[in-house]
């Protein structure tokens, strides 16, 4: 290959390079006129015969079939927003409800049991939890031997286990440690495969509140935990006033 053919080259290179960036020019003057125009097609509809709007098949169409096709699958994503707005909103009403409930219920418990029971069942009906467990902590061999299920140490080492979830006071959904599942839920531990903990904290560490469910994806970590927290907040507090009931024999 010789030189002059080698500039030729170039020089041809050069020249597409240009005529690229003169038609992008050009095709972004004439968007920018069209978006300041938008009704020039109303204006001057004899453009409509020598517009040509290629269909995402390959066939032939007409500029309004495509506007029309484009604002239909508009308003089907709309739709499908809508109404995933609308489940969320009516999940939230339900579970508003159901914390206010609880809450009436809580106030109105005349002992622990009560609050016990009143709080499982809430739980339990309302998340779908297979398993639910509440575990409160104590320093009184006595109690411990009367209700072994409801009470633990509170220097049992298995507690280690929840060590940073109880200083940050954080709700814990998902996968738990098998050492976790085997202190809440002891013989159902494996038949766990989700699950949710709510510390119970109101100045000090008053216990557990463990939600098991069968299903992988009934507690997982990126669902949301206000509504556990509150709950946590509300029996941590009609628990501290029953178990102070508890101690004092009133």
């Amino acid at each position: 290959m010789n030189k002059a053919t080698i500039i030729n080259k170039k020089a041809n290179g050069d020249e597409v390079s240009t005529e690229q960036e003169q038609q992008l020019a050009t095709d972004l003057e004439l968007i920018s006129l069209l978006r300041d125009n938008a009704d020039i097609l109303q204006r001057h509809p004899e453009l409509l015969a020598v517009l040509e709007v290629p269909h995402v098949t390959g066939q032939a169409a007409s500029l309004i079939e495509r506007q029309v096709a484009i604002l239909r699958q508009q308003t089907k994503t709309q739709d499908e927003r809508l109404c995933a707005l609308m489940d969320v909103a009516r999940d939230n009403e339900r579970l508003a409800t159901s914390r206010h409930g609880l809450a009436l219920n809580l106030l109105a418990a005349h002992d622990l049991d009560e609050v016990i029971s009143t709080v499982l069942d809430v739980l339990s009906n309302e998340l779908s939890a297979d398993y639910a467990v509440i575990k409160l902590f104590s320093d009184e061999g006595e109690r411990i031997t009367q209700s072994p299920a409801l009470f633990v140490d509170a220097g049992d080492k298995a507690l280690s286990a929840f060590k940073i979830m109880l200083e940050q006071k954080n709700i814990v959904c998902g996968k738990s440690t098998s050492e976790q599942k085997t202190f809440l839920f002891g013989e159902n531990a494996g038949s766990i495969k989700s699950a949710a903990v709510i510390p119970l904290v109101t100045g000090a560490n008053l216990g557990l509140i463990g939600l098991g469910a069968e299903q992988a994806e009934r507690f997982t970590a990126s669902m949301g935990t206000d509504f556990l927290m509150q709950i946590g907040e509300l029996v941590s507090a009609s628990l501290a006033i029953h178990l102070e009931d508890r101690t004092t024999g009133e």
